[in-house]
């Protein structure tokens, strides 16, 4: 499953490469790092931005399952999960790689953005699916990792990007997560929801009870 994904990846990186702008004025060596920055940045407000979102709904789906949140508690956590999702999935999907880059800088930028770009849309896949009984628990985790493999290949590439421009030494080491946030829990509690919706109700596993 993961080397599908990968594979999806890479062929619409190549697709993109192919595609890309290289008549433009070629940029300084600040204009590159300053590109490769702010990128950098924008990726790691969308990384906090993510997982705060799925702490706060992981926090309130274990409160749910023990009955110390109620079902419009778990909804609104929910909803501001799934929004959440949907917005950094549309705001990634408004990024746009200058084509006055160097090729090498431009070629990992695309294939970071497109890695991202996989991530969150899965992501905000499994955020509407989080609750619906048509998904069990495991096939919601396997959104999620799938969604983290992708997640990890973007933060690689990134980095070298990063490293490629100077903003990074091999020092530094190359972290596998953006910002100061890791990765959303590729294991978020849906098997929480699946007991805690059965608990006190005869609710079907994955619905959220009153």
């Amino acid at each position: 499953m993961r080397q599908a994904l990968l594979a999806g990846v890479l062929f619409a990186v190549l697709v993109l490469s192919a595609c890309g702008n290289n008549s433009a004025e070629p940029a300084s060596h600040e204009e590159v790092q300053n590109t490769v920055l702010n990128f950098y940045n924008e990726m790691s407000k969308f990384d906090e931005m993510g997982k705060t979102s799925l702490e706060n709904f992981n926090a309130t789906l274990t409160s749910y399952s023990t009955g110390q949140a109620t079902g419009k508690e778990l909804q609104k956590a929910l909803d501001q999960f799934q929004n959440t999702a949907s917005e950094i999935s549309d705001q990634v999907s408004g990024i746009k790689i200058s084509g006055s880059l160097p090729d090498t800088i431009e070629t990992l930028l695309r294939e970071s953005f497109i890695a991202f770009k996989s991530a969150y849309d899965l992501k905000e896949q499994a955020s509407k699916s989080a609750v619906s009984p048509d998904v069990t628990a495991e096939e919601f985790n396997a959104m999620n990792q799938q969604a983290d493999v992708a997640m990890l290949y973007g933060i690689s590439k990134l980095n070298e990007a990063r490293l490629e421009v100077g903003l990074i030494t091999s020092e530094d080491g190359l972290q596998t997560s953006v910002g100061t946030g890791t990765e959303a829990d590729a294991g978020t509690k849906k098997d929480a929801a699946d007991a805690g919706s059965n608990t006190g109700s005869e609710s079907a596993p994955g619905t959220i009870a009153d």
